[in-house]
């Protein structure tokens, strides 16, 4: 089977409106920088619908997709991001996108509303998530949060408890050395499915290639953080209800080749193995340093190499996601 006759479901890819005065997205306003760790965000601040998501993936046939939360701010309209990617799987033929994770904030006294009204009038919705990702101080622009503490809070844990009540996922975004204490959450909700974003997010550290990338920000290129990380993804795995998305792999290699990306998706292969791992293509964060069949081509050589079988790959691009995210 080649990559163009594979049915693909892509499990992580956004959309953003620009066009409506009252959609905000944190990375995408006019005064925010457009210096991002994936590349020039001034590239992605005009409104990227379903109708280009198509164009950008075409001739491969992607069959169900993902959306997955783009950093609308809820202040000004809390539905309206939500009611627009509704409509957006109205105007073609697969009904694109099949399922969307939205925000919430695990911390917020009003919660328990929100997840009702997302599952009572949102039939798209599948789960939610809140990125968790720290590093050194909330300036940094490493940094997706507020504080570090999250996933040790206890009223941010009665909060997450709620997803499951909701049949709700969890998306999770961390680095290497939060993945201790995200194992320990999934030990204590094992009943919540939780997806792993982009693979730990950790690639850059320990690229030799991208030691410039740790040295502006002040860390220094360790050796040790590539052990810390094949860690973290192993107590990861060992819990049931963690999956890991191969994705996001290019945000942070903009001169990657298929060997410098091939260490992680093997480890995430050998770890979660072939039933747990699920391809997203990031896009159109990705777009920025390669093109969808670049992406396509790259992952399923690497899956190849590893020794899946055609039904193993069929398993990682295609039936993982429909299960997982219940499309």
């Amino acid at each position: 089977m080649s990559e163009s006759t594979l049915n693909i479901v892509d499990a992580h890819h956004h959309l953003w409106d620009l066009s409506n005065p009252n959609h905000h997205y944190r990375l995408l306003r006019p005064e925010t920088s457009g210096d991002r760790v994936a590349g020039d965000f001034n590239r992605l601040k005009s409104t990227y619908s379903i109708k280009e998501y198509l164009s950008d993936v075409y001739p491969y046939n992607i069959v169900k997709s993902v959306h997955i939360e783009a950093g609308y701010d809820v202040s000004a309209d809390p539905w309206g991001d939500t009611e627009w990617l509704h409509e957006q799987g109205k105007t073609n033929d697969n009904d694109l996108p099949n399922g969307l994770v939205v925000y919430a904030n695990m911390m917020n006294d009003q919660l328990r509303e929100r997840l009702s009204v997302l599952t009572s009038r949102f039939n798209r919705v599948r789960g939610v998530r809140q990125m968790l990702n720290w590093l050194d101080n909330r300036a940094s622009k490493y940094t997706a949060c507020d504080r570090p503490d999250y996933l040790i809070d206890d009223k941010w844990k009665q909060g997450f408890g709620l997803l499951h009540d909701h049949g709700l996922s969890f998306d999770l975004q961390v680095y290497h050395h939060q993945m201790i204490d995200a194992a320990q959450l999934a030990r204590e909700y094992s009943n919540t499915t939780i997806i792993l974003d982009h693979c730990g997010k950790s690639f850059f550290f320990f690229n030799k290639s991208l030691s410039n990338c740790c040295k502006t920000i002040g860390l220094p290129y360790d050796e040790n953080i590539r052990n810390q990380w094949k860690e973290g993804m192993s107590i990861l795995a060992q819990q049931h209800n963690v999956s890991c998305k191969l994705s996001g792999l290019v945000m942070y290699q903009h001169q990657w080749t298929i060997d410098s990306l091939r260490p992680y998706i093997e480890h995430a292969l050998n770890v979660f193995g072939a039933q747990r791992c699920l391809f997203g293509s990031n896009f159109p964060v990705d777009k920025l340093n390669a093109s969808f069949a670049e992406l396509i081509e790259v992952y399923l050589q690497i899956a190849k190499e590893t020794g899946l079988s055609q039904n193993e790959i069929e398993h990682v691009f295609h039936d993982n996601a429909i299960r997982v995210y219940r499309l």
